[in-house]
């Protein structure tokens, strides 16, 4: 046979194989039907357990879901992502009426904000990591996304400080199992070269919800007209900053069984180690690599400390300094924090994706070079004097704030064989949640207090938190980069 005939048909042959590894693959995410293994014991199997899938399960090396697929999951993620937000921060917008109808001061709306939230939030994310390790994680999306909203909506409800930080920590608890599982699903359903920017973008729906509680609640303080008391079917009459809090909780219940329509991708490694990791073997695992991981997790903290410092207090500023209406508040400042955060997020996905392909901390580089902009743009948003530029350089410190925020969980994962990653995606969200989230927002109210003795130094009070935490963030990223790259290595070479 001529050479040019057996150069075609070994084209032909592997255009072949190729077109039935796609078919393979398109089929194990079909809808489960009887003739699928892992639906034969649908009527002993635990719910929790089903379905375990793993690349072991789909064969060697391709397992990852067609990109429809994938980027679905990623959307329904985003959409929990962002209500979790709404839920969580809008207590920010909401500190004059709950103030002053509860008789508190601004030390006890941190302990509301920081506090009662994280104080089971934090412990709870280590057992939850392991749990979403071995078991199925959009049912525990499911319930944690069923909590929270409730526990919302209870928010609403609350007559007292007690009342309303016990309803804070049931938001807390809700809250604490969509982490481990979402960067978990997104971790197992995209490939490498395009995890960062998936990641990225579910985690630039938190400034999505954080503007979208701005948002929200600033629309619901304008439809009220500033009245004093509101009154909702089901609810009675509530007062409007209770309304608030239960009309964001609401939308909630609803996205809950949508979570179920997402498919399960594969797990990046064998049933039998995703089974039989143990605390030991990731307490190993942390110990082997400690200075990758202790540094990584210091340097990632101090940004989010500087970042939970100014978006709990900045809506405060602008009522209080420059004296625009709660609702005209929300509004802008909403806006600007999505947008500003969300391109912040993305860009940082995307050149993070390219800077890697140079060098093993390319990430980490990334943060290091966003710094001195975001002092910059939250030193103008602090000591200005008009609103307009103060608004600017909020939105920009958003920007800059979200790119670092933003690579942190990717960071992680990259340090983290497959078999950990839920455990440690629950250690990165313990000690940030723990340090930055508690620290933060109360250190503000703490200096507003009892250093500057005047509700109006609140600018001056974020300005002096974020700026040592911004820059201590920067010393422990030049730390990690040696030791991070070292792991990298070792995970590559045992790859």
């Amino acid at each position: 046979m001529p050479w040019h005939y057996q150069r075609i048909e070994q084209t032909a042959g592997r255009r072949a194989d190729a077109r039935c590894e796609e078919g393979r693959v398109a089929r194990a995410f079909r809808r489960p039907s009887s003739r699928l293994p892992w639906t034969r014991a649908r009527s002993t199997a635990s719910p929790w357990r089903r379905p375990l899938t793993t690349t072991a399960a789909l064969g060697p090396q391709d397992g990852y879901p067609p990109m429809r697929i994938a980027c679905y999951l990623v959307g329904v993620l985003i959409i929990a992502n962002i209500l979790s937000f709404v839920d969580r921060q809008i207590l920010a917008l909401l500190v004059g009426p709950i103030r002053r109808d509860l008789a508190i001061t601004d030390t006890d709306i941190s302990v509301l904000h920081g506090f009662a939230f994280t104080i089971l939030y934090s412990f709870l994310g280590l057992p939850l990591g392991r749990f979403v390790d071995r078991h199925n994680r959009r049912l525990v999306i499911v319930a944690g996304v069923a909590i929270w909203s409730v526990m919302t909506i209870a928010c609403g409800l609350a007559n007292s400080f007690w009342e309303l930080f016990a309803a804070r920590v049931g938001v807390g608890i809700g809250e604490a199992t969509l982490a481990p599982a979402a960067y978990s699903l997104i971790s197992d359903a995209f490939r490498p070269d395009r995890r960062g920017t998936a990641l990225s973008v579910y985690t630039s729906g938190i400034y999505l919800g954080i503007g979208a509680a701005l948002t929200l609640g600033g629309l619901v303080i304008a439809m009220t007209n500033q009245q004093a008391d509101v009154t909702l079917p089901l609810f009675g009459t509530v007062r409007s900053w209770q309304a608030a809090f239960i009309v964001v909780g609401l939308p909630g219940l609803l996205l809950a069984p949508l979570i179920l329509t997402i498919t399960e991708p594969p797990r990046r490694r064998p049933l039998s180690a995703a089974a039989n990791v143990t605390p030991d073997d990731a307490l190993r695992y942390l110990k082997g690599n400690g200075r990758a991981f202790l540094f990584t997790l210091l340097a990632y903290d101090c940004f989010a400390m500087a970042a939970y410092a100014a978006g709990s207090w900045v809506p405060t500023v602008f009522v209080r300094v420059h004296h625009w209406p709660m609702a005209q508040t929300g509004l802008y400042y909403g806006l600007a924090i999505m947008v500003m955060g969300c391109a912040g997020g993305a860009l940082a996905g995307i050149f993070g994706d390219r800077m890697i392909g140079a060098n093993l901390d390319g990430r980490l580089r990334l943060s290091l070079y966003s710094i001195p902009l975001w002092i910059l743009a939250i030193a103008t948003g602090t000591l200005s004097g008009d609103p307009w530029i103060a608004l600017a350089g909020f939105g920009f410190s958003a920007f800059f704030s979200s790119v670092s925020n933003c690579i942190g969980p990717t960071v992680v994962q990259e340090m983290t064989p497959g078999r950990l990653r839920g455990q440690a995606t629950a250690l990165y969200f313990f000690t940030q949640n723990l340090f930055s989230l508690t620290l933060g927002p109360m250190a503000v109210a703490l200096v507003t207090d009892k250093i500057f003795h005047d509700d109006t130094a609140v600018a001056a009070s974020i300005l002096v938190v974020a700026l040592p935490a911004i820059l201590l963030g920067g010393l422990f990223t030049l730390l990690a980069r040696r030791p991070f790259t070292q792991t990298r290595q070792t995970l590559e070479l045992a790859a």
